[in-house]
């Protein structure tokens, strides 16, 4: 016996590859293989064209798509920037939100119930107001988004404060840290892993939102060249146009994984 399994609570590290593939490549193998998939039964008799087409046509319009400028200005740019300013505007309030709840206990048992039923709430329905209040265009999209992925940011935020031990509270005072220093050096690295997870969120909520208002609610915007392309039925233009969107979910969210655990000091070597 190795002298490492001798030591209780060993926990063997998990196998970075398995079967000479590391998980990025199964990731990918799994993803090209249900191309694949879908390639084949589009091209065989059992598909309608109206229903689903080619992979491969729907990566040749996407590359078409790519390179119009009325499709990468009005629709991707005007997407891309409303999704940003809903993230960030998210991120901010909603740690700021929930270091507040974690500071005073009166904010605490005041607001916790909302956010306990803040998913409940139909927020597509607040879009007229937000009409009313900002007018048409690009404002009350990006405000209804923040407030959608606000509240997912805010409780994993407030979960990872909240898991703070006293022994790390005991550090702060013996240092004798002011707030602001205890904040960034010790309460926020330790409640990173969790507010990653609630950006990851958050982002994938922005997303969603302002998405799924253009293709209701918009005249301008990716969701709306979608809805748009589904309404005429050009079929190969409308997977196109959900393609870019998955691959734009997709970049950012592992992006943000990137640079965030970047941060994070329990992943570092």
């Amino acid at each position: 016996m190795s002298s490492r399994s001798a030591v209780p609570g060993y926990l063997r590290p998990p196998p970075s590859r398995v079967l000479r593939l590391p998980s990025a490549g199964w990731t990918t193998v799994v993803i090209l293989v249900a191309l694949a998939l879908v390639e084949l039964y589009a091209r065989s008799s059992y598909a309608s064209p109206l229903d689903i087409v080619p992979v491969s046509d729907m990566l040749a319009e996407t590359a078409r798509l790519l390179g119009t400028r009325e499709f990468l200005v009005d629709a991707l740019g005007r997407t891309l920037g409303i999704i940003v300013i809903s993230f960030v505007a998210s991120a901010v309030l909603g740690i700021g939100a929930a270091y507040l709840l974690w500071r005073f206990e009166v904010c605490k048992r005041a607001f916790r119930p909302y956010l306990n039923v803040y998913y409940a709430v139909p927020t597509f329905a607040l879009y007229p107001i937000m009409v009313v209040l900002f007018g048409s265009g690009i404002t009350p999209i990006a405000v209804l988004s923040t407030v959608f992925a606000f509240g997912i940011v805010t409780v994993n935020a407030q979960t990872g404060f909240e898991s703070t031990t006293p022994i790390i509270d005991k550090l702060g005072r013996v240092l004798r840290m002011t707030r602001w220093q205890y904040f960034r050096s010790i309460l926020l690295p330790y409640a990173l892993p969790n507010i990653i997870t609630g950006l990851k969120l958050g982002l994938s909520y922005a997303i969603i939102s302002v998405l799924a208002s253009e293709f209701i609610l918009s005249t301008d915007g990716l969701g709306h060249y979608i809805s748009i392309a589904y309404d005429s039925f050009d079929i190969a233009e409308m997977y196109a146009g959900i393609l870019v969107v998955t691959a734009l979910a997709l970049l950012a969210t592992l992006l943000i994984s990137a640079v965030l655990n970047r941060f994070d000091w329990r992943r570092r070597r």
